[in-house]
């Protein structure tokens, strides 16, 4: 697999729940790179279904399993679809 983990503490990224599923999704500050192979990150931005969460209904922080750690993630590659976890700033 070609992914591969480019998160840094300070990124934004928008972090989809499902590669290829680009209706639903996290858009957050990442805060800690964990040695289990995942990231925490403040929530900026909840989107389901299309549909942006106000912020009552968002969850302060999120934790996603950086590029490579996640089954699936070589279909962003082998299907052309947009990685899962993108750095955005």
């Amino acid at each position: 697999m070609k992914s591969e983990n480019t998160v840094r503490i300070g990124d934004v990224v928008k972090s989809l729940d499902f590669v290829g599923v680009s209706n639903s999704y996290y858009v957050g500050v990442v805060t800690a790179i964990l040695e289990d192979g995942t990231f925490r990150a403040r929530t900026v931005k909840r989107v389901f279904d299309g549909v942006a969460l106000s912020e009552q209904n968002m969850p302060i922080n999120f934790s996603a399993p950086l590029l490579g750690n996640h089954f699936f993630d070589d279909l962003a590659e082998t299907k052309g679809r947009e990685p899962r976890i993108q750095v955005v700033a």
